[in-house]
């Protein structure tokens, strides 16, 4: 079986560089979006005003296959 390299979480002291380092509050907010949900960039990206659910304080994401794909995999994020 090929080796699959796993990738371990970042450790405080990184997650707390990144953060300083942006220049702006919409940096900042991409930043912990991705970081505190685990989204992919692609699916960040991705999103629109559909997949937020305001009422439900949540936001639904299709990824790897979209809606429409074989795969289709979606998310909810509180």
């Amino acid at each position: 079986m090929p080796y699959q390299y796993k990738r371990e979480p970042l450790a405080d002291d990184e997650v707390n560089k990144i953060a300083n380092d942006c220049n702006t509050p919409k940096e900042k907010l991409i930043v912990w979006t991705l970081l505190d949900t685990g989204l992919r960039v692609s699916e960040l990206s991705g999103l629109s005003k559909d997949n937020i659910q305001w009422q439900e304080k949540r936001f639904v994401i299709y990824g790897k296959g979209g809606p429409y794909g074989k795969k289709q995999r979606e998310e909810l994020f509180l």
